[in-house]
């Protein structure tokens, strides 16, 4: 196969090819979305790019022929050496930890990981100036539009009686939309609407798709004479209208081809759906990435949502999909169903430790027949860890107490006796019942006992196994003994059954991570795990037996990045986590007084929160490691029904953290500057401009 000869020509080349390749990341259509996530994550050298504030990477091979596609590349994907040397005229290679750091951040939104890389900077650009950009959020996603466009599919004169099937022509392999030609003006119009402008595509009153228009006017024989029309742009599909709530038809009045200003309802409508896709794609790429990571973390400063989103990422990882993840009311109510069941939750702290996360000795009163105690004994108790391991692997619709007690009139008498296979599974035990017993009687196959056959030198409690199968304690004397006979039981009964299961630690910094997880902080990556590549088992300290994490167990953790109270979570838990910043979001407020019609308080909360991250991003007042997505006031803190609630948030629970991280040295901020601006935030006004002197002689 001869070598590739189409080279880029000019640095725009590189950049059209890096919004092909997004282009492809955002498909409706999985195949292609895969294809794109693996080039993006399999590349060798990286070219990077900033664009609209947004950091973009993509592989060097791919960037180096012009308009290159998927067709093209796997046609013939070129070769590396070639594209590098065309690189060479536009970028400089460089190599970063930091821009390692960013790459996999970056990579952690679309559910991706990958190893270190090289890098292509332009030759006008630094590192330092990349850095200045840490994350990607698709513009369409974010920007504020000041119209959106209606567009219905109609027919030319002479074919009305055919039907336009308009959501096939979205599913073509690069979707398109059109507008007929009977009428000029609308053509004409259709041509002009600009790139990234969101489009409703309608047939009459029934909404089709939401889109984002990628392409130019175009004119396809081959689409014209499937579908009867003549005008197409390329579009990205961002949600088909049965995936949403289907809006009133009074919202869309009929004609081919109308923009609605931000006054209308129908701007309020997809406004609203816009947000209901970005929320959901959020949550979308936080569950992928659980689901291959296994474990998360959320991170961000104080109230940026990091708890509020643990629910609905936990129902996505669990595949709920009867409820709406964006609705919180409704969510919490699916959350609280399957609590203790399918979702675990648990808060660290400094004294917490590995007795109460994975299990412990704890006491037990112990009583004579009458009910009076005679002593204090301890047994092993399960923490909620391995409560929630478990839970992973059983089937919640069979008791194993049940269980228990039918397998017992399996074993009745030795004449029945079982066989079953020890812990480690190197050797097996006898084991048989003599009704109204309350032990099992237990025997090694090994014993070399020369009493009876009947002779029992491990009688099983037969109460204290089944406490010992829920978790809720241990056999004393013969613990492995006891959980090969559970073993047994569930094997039998099938009483073993994978379902995913996730445990939530919220602030996950605040405790000793090492102490509490202890030897299991290696079972937690997904190649130790019951299915991964490499399972391991540990013998647990206090019940003796062997354990392992199950493969369908799914960590999410939360971590306040402001939190100096303890130090930053150690590299061996670090590199099992995949990191997911939550940054203080303006937008989040701005919606919520829209849809709380209160203009005028959120214009105060607006204004207070533009303010107060003014005051933070500083450049005199930022010191230390901090930025100020790690340090800007959460959202929610500015989100209020009243002025007066809005007032008690600021004076009480802004200001206050502020305070600490100035006195923290966080913050370098002068006792004058300090005081000036907290006495105009505790009124609810932004911080009046110092009016210099020079400037008041002028007056």
């Amino acid at each position: 196969m001869e070598d590739r000869t189409d080279f880029i020509e000019s640095r725009s080349d590189v950049i059209q090819n890096i919004k092909t390749l997004y282009a492809y990341l955002s498909d409706s259509d999985d195949d292609v979305v895969n294809w794109a996530s693996s080039l993006l994550k399999n590349g060798r050298n990286y070219v990077i790019e900033v664009l609209d504030n947004h950091v973009f990477f993509a592989p060097s091979r791919f960037v180096g022929y012009k308009d290159n596609s998927i067709e093209k590349h796997q046609r013939h994907h070129g070769n590396g050496n070639h594209t590098d040397n065309e690189l060479r005229q536009y970028y400089q290679k460089v190599e970063d930890e930091r821009l390692d750091n960013l790459f996999q951040k970056h990579l952690a939104q679309f559910g991706l990981s990958s190893g270190d890389k090289k890098y292509w900077i332009p030759n006008d650009t630094s590192v330092d100036d990349i850095l200045k950009f840490d994350n990607y959020i698709p513009v369409s996603m974010e920007a504020t539009h000041d119209k959106y466009w209606h567009i219905q599919m109609h027919l030319p004169e002479g074919k009305e009686g055919t039907e336009i099937d308009s959501r096939q022509l979205l599913l073509e392999k690069e979707p398109v939309i059109g507008t007929g030609e009977w009428n000029d003006a609308q053509c004409h119009n259709f041509k002009t609407i600009p790139r990234g402008s969101i489009v409703l595509v309608r047939r009459g009153s029934e909404a089709i798709a939401l889109c984002e228009i990628i392409g130019d006017n175009f004119y396809d024989e081959e689409l014209a004479a499937k579908y009867i029309n003549v005008n197409y742009r390329k579009v990205r599909i961002l949600q088909w209208a049965e995936d949403y709530k289907q809006p009133r038809s009074s919202l869309f009045s009929q004609g081919t081809f109308k923009s609605c200003s931000s006054t209308t309802e129908q701007y309020w409508y997809i406004n609203e759906w816009l947000k209901h896709i970005r929320n959901m794609t959020f949550i979308s790429n936080c569950s992928k990435l659980l689901k291959e990571k296994n474990n998360i973390i959320l991170q961000g400063a104080p109230g940026t949502g990091k708890t509020y989103n643990t629910a609905a990422i936990a129902l996505a990882a669990l595949g709920v999909s009867d409820v709406d993840l964006t609705d919180h009311k409704a969510v919490m109510e699916r959350y609280t169903s399957l609590q203790d069941s399918q979702i675990f939750f648990t808060t660290f702290h400094q004294s917490l430790d590995y007795e109460d996360f994975v299990e412990g000795l704890k006491p037990r009163i112990q009583t004579d027949s009458d009910g009076n105690s005679v002593g204090v004994t301890y047994e092993p108790e399960d923490g909620i860890f391995k409560r929630a391991c478990y839970a992973a692997q059983n089937d919640d619709t069979k008791d194993i107490v049940e269980c228990i007690d039918d397998y017992l009139q399996t074993i009745k008498g030795i004449e029945n006796k079982k066989e079953i296979p020890t812990i480690t599974g190197k050797s097996s035990l006898y084991v048989w019942w003599k009704d109204g017993n309350t032990t099992i009687s237990a025997r090694s196959k090994n014993s070399q006992s020369k009493r009876g056959e009947d002779y029992t030198p491990s009688p099983l409690n037969i109460e204290k196994i089944k406490l010992q199968a829920q978790g809720k304690g241990v056999e004393n004397n013969w613990q492995q003994y006891a959980q090969a006979f559970i073993e047994a039981v569930k094997k039998e009964y099938r009483t073993q059954k994978d379902k995913p299961v996730v445990l939530i630690i919220d602030e996950i910094n605040r405790g000793n991570v090492s102490k509490i997880f202890g030897e299991l902080i290696t079972l937690l990556e997904s190649d130790k795990r019951s299915q991964g590549t490499h399972p391991i088992k540990v013998m647990l300290p206090y019940s003796k037996t062997l354990f392992g994490v199950p493969s369908n167990l799914y960590i999410i953790g939360t971590m306040n990045t402001t939190d100096r109270s303890t130090g930053t979570l150690d590299y061996a838990l670090r590199r099992r986590f995949a990191f997911v910043t939550l940054k203080s979001d303006r937008t989040v407020v701005a919606n919520y007084y829209e849809n709380l019609g209160e203009d005028e308080l959120g214009d105060t909360a607006l204004a207070l929160f533009d303010d107060i991250r003014n005051f933070i991003s500083d450049p005199k007042h930022l010191c230390g490691d901090f930025g100020i997505d790690d340090l800007m006031v959460g959202h929610s803190y500015f989100m209020a029904k009243t002025k007066e609630e809005l007032s008690n948030r600021i004076e009480f629970e802004v200001i206050p953290l502020i305070g600490e991280y100035i006195s923290d040295g966080i913050l370098n901020v002068k006792p004058s500057e300090r005081d000036r601006a907290f006495s105009s935030w505790v009124n609810l006004y932004p911080v009046e401009p110092i009016v210099e002197e020079e400037e008041m002689q002028d007056e």
